[in-house]
């Protein structure tokens, strides 16, 4: 029989759990994906998590976006830089490919750009997420190699996604329609609202090569799409025509 003392113990442990429980699904609630780290030169298979619906309202289909490295905007150590991604980066392009998977909705595909490099993926219909349930959503992340002579010690890249719950035009987004992990202030009609710049999700590479011996400790390079790639690339089509937005 347990005594007061390792009854009031228990419970405490018991109330420690549960507020760490509470703290990781509070903290994993944005849509992300299951890997966000990976180092350079190494493939994976991954998921994009969609972490709830809106509101009671179960999603119906996501839509995920990756910088193209064309347009994109690109800040070193948070400073703007005007350069092309291959100076840090060889081999972005075509890296991220989809993974067939019917577990939650019936339809899906890629989207290209005008040289058929994948910028991004869809899927949606048939069975929809509960809106209290995880959706894994799964991709092949293609091994980054990383410039060799760069000053790169990582690259991080940001994803927009647009998880929907129910068909709209731009006009009808909203807490009740569309969860938006996206940038804040790209200038679109799919840019997120929030005070800060908190919801993209991210893919980081980490230099795992040597650093020239000049770049000290290598600086940090972040990559985000544009608000023209955004208004390109977010829209879902299926068999060329729009689906969503309306």
């Amino acid at each position: 029989m347990l005594t007061t003392k390792q009854f009031n113990l228990s419970t405490q442990c018991v109330l420690a759990i549960a507020v760490l429980a509470g703290t990781t699904q509070i903290a994993s609630a944005h849509t992300r994906l299951e890997t966000a780290t990976v180092n350079e030169n190494t493939r994976i298979t991954n998921n994009v998590i969609i972490g709830h619906g809106c509101g009671e309202k179960n999603v119906i289909g996501t839509s995920v976006v990756f910088p193209d490295g064309v347009d994109s905007t690109i800040t070193v150590d948070g400073a703007a830089n005007a350069g092309p991604l291959t100076a840090f980066v060889q081999n972005w392009g075509n890296l991220m490919q989809q993974n067939y998977s019917r577990a939650i909705f019936s339809f899906q595909d890629e989207k290209t750009d005008s040289n058929s490099n994948v910028v991004g993926f869809w899927a949606g219909g048939g069975n929809s997420l509960p809106h209290h349930l995880n959706g894994y959503i799964p991709f092949r992340a293609g091994a980054v190699v990383i410039e060799p002579t760069s000053c790169a010690k990582s690259v991080k890249f940001y994803i927009s996604i647009a998880d929907i719950c129910e068909i709209t035009d731009t006009a009808g987004f909203n807490a009740d329609t569309v969860n938006l992990w996206t940038h804040n202030a790209l200038g679109t009609a799919y840019d997120r609202t929030s005070t800060t710049d908190d919801g993209p999700a991210s893919l980081t590479v980490i230099r795992t090569s040597a650093l020239p011996a000049s770049c000290g400790t290598g600086v940090a390079v972040e990559v985000m799409p544009s608000a023209a790639q955004i208004n390109r690339d977010m829209p879902i089509k299926l068999d060329g025509t729009q689906i969503w937005p309306k």
